[in-house]
């Protein structure tokens, strides 16, 4: 769903005047590449959950977001089901969707023509990917721990110069230029914590970008908990260190990753700003649970997985409550698009997107999306 909406606010915007939408038309492909690259341009923060946790990644480092269709519209082979599954292992075998996660990496260009593999791509490759004019090497990654931990404070100043390794006297802050970043939501089981990926705090440098993007897809009994093991970079190479940690999707927190990315703003800029959020989310569900559902087994793992559903949708509608409350403060402008699916369905039920492609072809007239334009036209666009 997000990428359909997406796609359309693209297309609109930017090539109002083109007839082809063929994805197998190579210009057209590459004419919508460009214009998502203005499009993404104009956003410092990518946050995502779940598989809206490898949308944002795509969208961050600007790979073309219709490129990853085929993983919706081709759900049994990305998506490959265990014999034994749900009962005894996950219900789905993860190795076809993470070698696709290995691919995208594999794929993304660094400045100088540079190539990370996904074996090796670390967060902090991210973070320079994403901030090409302020990179920080591999030997200068220990002395920044300080700078990019949590005495950090984003500034947007005119002719601002970064005074190296001190620290604000008045706040004891180390203030560095406005940085992209992007954030990942995940479950660290090992630690018994929630984890906020962040390309530009330091200490999530060591952590591998393809585990992260793996980590926050593990869905209980969809898939298994993932294996991390956090490391550092030497002359190119990743060094896994000894210590396993285990991760799940961190829709179990942060369904709507919205006020992880609230915290982010308010931890890493340190001071009100004002600042506009544009969420797009993958729909809220509508539970089959009644009166008449027996409380056991049965009625809430057995049916159509319905009690990892149902909290993972309450994390979504806690997320959209207080949100919807904070966004009437002077600073923050926010608009958010999440259509109420109208029929039980499975959270991964593979006729969501042809259901969801038909029906949008109506939605698309109305005055939800027309609302979301509306706020990007005014609110996210840059003005000359």
């Amino acid at each position: 769903m997000p990428i359909k909406i997406l796609s359309e606010l693209i297309t609109q915007k930017y090539l109002p005047n083109i007839d082809s939408s063929n994805l197998n038309d190579l210009k057209y492909k590459e004419s919508f590449h460009q214009a998502q690259l203005k499009f993404t341009k104009q956003f410092d923060y990518f946050v995502g959950t779940s598989t809206g946790g490898l949308i944002s990644f795509c969208l961050a480092i600007n790979y073309n977001i219709l490129d990853m269709k085929e993983i919706y519209s081709d759900s049994s082979h990305y998506f490959k089901k265990n014999w034994l599954g749900p009962v005894i292992y996950s219900k789905y075998d993860p190795s076809i969707i993470h070698k696709k996660i290995d691919d995208i990496i594999d794929s993304i260009v660094f400045p100088g023509n540079k190539k990370i593999s996904s074996k090796n791509a670390t967060l902090l490759d991210i973070r320079n990917l994403l901030n090409p004019d302020n990179i920080i090497s591999e030997a200068d990654a220990k002395l920044a721990m300080f700078k990019h931990g949590n005495v950090l404070e984003f500034v947007d100043e005119k002719n601002f110069k970064e005074i190296p390794f001190t620290v604000d006297e008045g706040a004891n802050l180390h203030r560095v230029k406005r940085e992209k970043v992007l954030l990942i939501t995940s479950y660290n089981t090992t630690l018994n914590m929630i984890m906020i990926f962040n390309t530009s705090y330091a200490k999530h440098w060591g952590y591998r970008i393809a585990d992260v993007l793996k980590s926050t897809m593990a869905a209980p009994t969809y898939f298994p908990p993932h294996q991390v093991y956090q490391g550092i970079k030497d002359n190119g190479i990743f060094l896994p260190g000894k210590t396993l940690e285990l991760f799940i999707d961190g829709g179990i927190f942060a369904n709507d990753p919205e006020l992880a990315a609230l915290w982010a703003i308010r931890m890493q800029w340190r001071k009100p700003v004002n600042f506009h959020l544009l969420g797009i989310g993958t729909g809220c569900y509508t539970s089959t649970l009644s009166s008449l559902t027996w409380g056991g087994y049965m009625g809430w793992i057995f049916n159509n997985g319905i009690l990892v559903n149902t909290l993972m949708d309450a994390t979504r509608s806690f997320t959209e409550i207080i949100s919807s409350n904070l966004a009437k403060f002077n600073n923050m402008r926010r608009m958010k698009l999440n259509y109420q699916i109208t029929k039980p369905l499975a959270l991964d039920d593979p006729k969501f997107v042809q259901i969801f492609d038909k029906e949008w072809e109506h939605l698309k007239n109305e005055q939800d999306y027309k609302a979301l334009v509306y706020f990007y036209d005014n609110y996210i666009t840059e003005k000359d």
